[in-house]
């Protein structure tokens, strides 16, 4: 009768505890040569590796500075000597700084979101970019469509699901399309979202579910640290941990048994009162894509063309919005098309470069280069230049696509459209630098750096433009620079406007967008800037690129 009893208050402390279990919550780890993030990542793997009582780990982005060289490589080489099975998803810091797109990423971690069911809760992660510009981040059509049918296949079934994204869903303004996300997860037992970004520990409320933003691994005070999450049945319980300390630091709770519901009427919806104020400008067609789209069109006088990232070319009918082919091809297709009487030019992440007919999009050639390219072909005469990811810039035969000359030497990737002004071509790199090539043989004429050494602020992401013997271009850093087509030579960096990556030129004037609300125009002078005029359209704050 004794044992009978014991047995019976094992097996219902067994019952009280099966459901308990912790998770190891990591983010922003940021592994690079030029951070702590190598030496915290090995410590904090370390530091888990001797407890006995976490069940998995999830990762929740940021896990390079840069997803660039062997970075995404030496992090998934640590995070791989953990004892227990990880969960990882990509943050900005490796959809938009990378030399690869997401194709490294998927690769070596199989994917770029996770789904998994552990002790009856199903946890769902997913990324939201920006891949390649500068943006808000978004969730991509292609990944809603992937979690409507996990969803969907939960039938409502009342399962806990916990969200693991990168950047929090609130403010709102972090994810442009969050209210779509939001559609699609109503209705469903969600207790929470675990975000990284924001580099500290943090709860917060995201229109009715629990948002709980997770701090940096890197070292505070010297010390890294980390989250454990524990899940005991009615609670969930957050910690952080200090590499090397023994203690545990209690800084958030949520009752797991609580519905919560998502206050809809709190989500701010996209503000379209600025169609009233010009009415004149009215909708001709519009035509959705199942996928990405990073590149900008181009237009022939009667055909629009553009890429997505399934990889897909579209031709469009200018006038109907009508699809008149599309082609597929094995790498996403980053930047716009470059167009030469019938023929059609553009790179792929499938490292290629695609010569094509405009009429049917049936192939006139192809050239393999060693890395995923980015950069927008552009033509002179019967030569395509391309800049590539492979650190080489090639000059390739129009009719043949063969190469008229190689030249290596550019020592980070390439996403412009490079400029071709007289016997040079000027493009920028993620390495810090923008380069000047002989158009003739591809030697270097000059290159030009800013005064901050750092790659982000590398003047990589807009095209450059020139009036006067004077190149323009904007940087990371927010200047707008003008250098010396000859050398080089700075003649002067302006600061008064916050501009970021966006320039243009209508051959009189050169053109600046600025973070808030204003556009600028500046008549080209070596001496200091000029501006012609100051226009503020109130468009609020917008930070992303045009390219």
């Amino acid at each position: 009768m004794k044992k009978m009893f014991l047995l019976i208050i094992f097996l219902f402390l067994i019952g009280c505890t099966s459901n308990e279990f912790k998770i190891g919550w990591l983010s922003d780890t940021h592994v690079s040569p030029f951070t702590s993030g190598p030496q915290d990542l090995r410590a904090v793997v370390r530091d888990i590796n001797q407890k006995d009582d976490i069940d998995l780990v999830i990762v929740s982005g940021d896990i390079t500075d840069t997803n660039t060289g062997n970075n995404l490589i030496l992090a998934k080489r640590i995070l791989d000597s953990l004892k227990v099975p990880y969960f990882i998803i990509p943050g900005n810091h490796d959809t938009k700084w990378s030399d690869s797109g997401l194709e490294k990423f998927r690769r070596l971690f199989k994917d770029d979101k996770f789904v998994f069911d552990f002790k009856g809760i199903k946890f769902i992660g997913l990324h939201q970019g920006p891949v390649l510009r500068m943006a808000d981040g978004h969730f991509s059509p292609d990944d809603l469509n992937w979690l409507k049918n996990i969803l969907k296949k939960m039938n409502r079934s009342g399962q806990p699901v916990v969200f693991v994204t990168h950047y929090p869903l609130f403010p709102v303004h972090h994810v442009d399309n969050a209210l779509n996300f939001f559609k699609i997860i109503k209705g469903y037992n969600v207790k929470m979202i675990l975000s990284g970004h924001v580099h500290r520990n943090k709860v917060s409320n995201a229109y009715g579910i629990p948002q709980i933003m997770g701090r940096s691994i890197l070292r505070r005070d010297s010390l890294p640290a980390y989250n454990i999450i524990k899940f005991s049945g009615d609670s969930v319980i957050f910690f952080v941990k200090y590499v090397g300390l023994p203690h545990l630091k209690q800084w958030a709770k949520l009752d797991f048994r609580k519905k919560y519901q998502i206050e809809d009427s709190l989500i701010r919806r996209p503000d379209f009162s600025i169609n009233q104020i010009y009415p004149q400008v009215k909708e001709s067609w519009r035509v959705s894509m199942a996928s990405l789209i990073t590149a900008s069109p181009n237009f022939d006088g009667h055909f629009v063309y553009i890429g997505d990232h399934a990889g897909k070319l579209h031709c469009i009918n200018s006038e109907t919005g009508r699809q008149v082919w599309q082609r597929a091809f094995p790498g996403a297709l980053f930047s716009q098309v470059a167009i030469e009487k019938d023929r059609l030019l553009f790179t792929s992440a499938d490292s290629n470069v695609y010569c094509i007919k405009n009429i049917d999009g049936s192939e006139f050639w192809k050239f393999k280069t060693q890395a995923p390219l980015y950069s927008i072909p552009i033509v002179h005469g019967d030569t395509v230049f391309v800049a590539g990811n492979d650190g080489n810039c090639y000059a390739l035969s129009l009719r043949t696509g063969q190469p008229i000359w190689v030249v290596d030497g550019i020592k980070g990737y390439v996403e412009c459209k490079p400029l071709l002004v007289k016997d040079k071509i000027i493009f920028g790199a993620w390495d810090g630098h923008l380069y000047a090539l002989k158009r003739k043989n591809g030697r270097l004429a000059w290159k030009w750096s800013g005064p901050r050494q750092n790659i982000l602020f590398s003047p990589a992401a807009c095209w450059p433009v020139t009036l006067n013997d004077q190149v323009f271009f904007a940087t990371p850093d927010r200047y707008l620079n003008n250098v010396h087509l000859k050398d080089g030579h700075t003649f002067w960096r302006d600061h008064r406007f916050k501009v970021r990556e966006t320039d243009g030129s209508n051959g009189h004037l050169v053109f600046a967008k600025t973070m808030q609300d204003t556009v600028v125009a500046l008549i080209p002078n070596k001496g200091k800037p000029i501006y012609a005029w100051i226009k503020n359209l109130q468009f609020g704050y917008d930070f992303a690129n045009s390219m």
